[in-house]
């Protein structure tokens, strides 16, 4: 049995009935601003997983992708609605392509005599939600951008403030405050604020980043020697693995519900533990023979087939394995933020019953064509075992 249900996950969480569902796998926004897309503006917020707790029975787990830049607070937010965190699951791969700028040929170009240039400043994660809330309690209130300026005694900064576009800013967490009396709105986005407004500023503060650099041209006992980047390949995705407190001692729990304990059940003789590989030759040549006694979870030619167009699917064999992990027999997982469906289709071939959310037109009717495509594909093998 599956349903996807197509709109707001947290208007769908709040009508399912309290300790109903055996656990929750799910590959939530990670807050990087993915291809520019808005819905990956910020990680999901405290109220959703509040209700992901409520919905959970006692002693329920959650598991949730993360990114490596903002898993402190997709966790922090887990934290914050309830839950205890019990550990993290690492899952590695040799896919990701690396995002770097070369400095030295940069540092070289400068020292070439070309026109010095302050570089763009990258926005943060998150910050696009605030400038698009401010935008509507400015709205809501009747004000300008001009009358918020007068407030501050500023010249342009309620256009950063309220930015949609280019150059958007996150007002101080005083200014916030003063914007909260002035405008009328609650304080559903404080911990976001405060962690975007007030950032350490570098070497240069208070001047002009061009005078700065001019300072710094032709410096070349500031130039490290080798080869000098701007980032890692990435080849890994943290997974936080939570708890809904179970009632009296985990053995209780679980012969009350069904839930609170992890499914250790040896893989090839192995325990599993909280680091997955893709089975690569770059992993395999990293770990060498020790790759063994870590679950291995191979990229599958089904998992971009059927017609998914999405950005972020994740390996079937990885979302089967981190369904067994927390899900009792025949039990019911959630996935808030179901996607293409990657987890109810995991979820269906390991014989649970699955919820999914999701938000897309387009992404659910791809997610209840891979189900129910898995389902077809299961039900014809179990007739042909049986002829034969």
């Amino acid at each position: 049995m599956f349903d996807i249900r197509h709109g707001d996950c947290l208007d769908h969480l709040r009508a399912m009935p309290a300790d109903s569902v055996d656990s929750i796998v799910t590959d939530p926004p990670y807050g990087i601003a993915f291809n520019d897309n808005k819905w990956d503006a910020d990680v999901p917020s405290v109220d959703v997983w509040a209700e992901c707790r409520r919905v959970l029975k006692p002693g329920g787990h959650l598991l949730s992708f993360a990114g490596t830049r903002t898993q402190h607070r997709m966790a922090s937010r887990i934290e914050q609605a309830g839950f205890e965190i019990r550990d993290l699951i690492a899952w590695c791969y040799s896919s990701g392509f690396p995002k770097s700028r070369d400095v030295s040929q940069q540092v070289a170009k400068y020292q070439a005599g070309e026109r010095i240039e302050a570089a763009a400043a990258s926005i943060r994660p998150g910050v696009y939600q605030v400038t698009a809330f401010l935008k509507a309690a400015r709205d809501k209130a009747g004000w300008t951008n001009k009358q918020i300026d007068a407030l501050f005694g500023t010249r342009g900064m309620a256009g950063h403030w309220t930015s949609l576009a280019s150059q958007p800013l996150v007002p101080s967490v005083r200014q916030w405050e003063v914007l909260r009396q002035a405008l009328g709105f609650g304080t559903e986005l404080d911990s976001l604020v405060a962690d975007l407004a007030g950032t350490e500023k570098g070497p240069g503060t208070g001047e002009k980043p061009k005078a700065f650099l001019e300072k710094l041209h032709g410096r070349r006992d500031l130039v490290p020697a080798g080869d000098w980047g701007t980032a890692f390949k990435p080849c890994l995705e943290p997974i936080t693995v939570a708890r809904k407190q179970p009632v009296g001692s985990v053995g209780a729990n679980v012969l009350a519900f069904g839930t609170g304990a992890v499914n250790v059940s040896r893989v090839d003789g192995r325990w599993p533990g909280n680091l997955v590989h893709d089975g690569s030759n770059e992993a395999l040549d990293v770990f060498g023979t020790a790759a063994r006694f870590f679950y291995s979870a191979k990229i599958q030619p089904g998992d971009r087939d059927e017609g998914n167009t999405h950005p972020t699917v994740k390996p079937t064999a990885l979302m089967r394995h981190l369904c067994r992990l927390v899900t009792p027999p025949g039990g019911l997982v959630l996935d808030p933020f179901a996607g293409s469906g990657s987890t109810g289709k995991a979820a269906v071939l390991e014989g649970f019953r699955f919820i999914g959310c999701e938000l897309s037109d387009e992404y659910v009717a791809i997610a209840r064509q891979r189900i129910q495509l898995a389902i077809d594909a299961a039900n014809d093998n179990q007739q042909q075992a049986l002829a034969v």
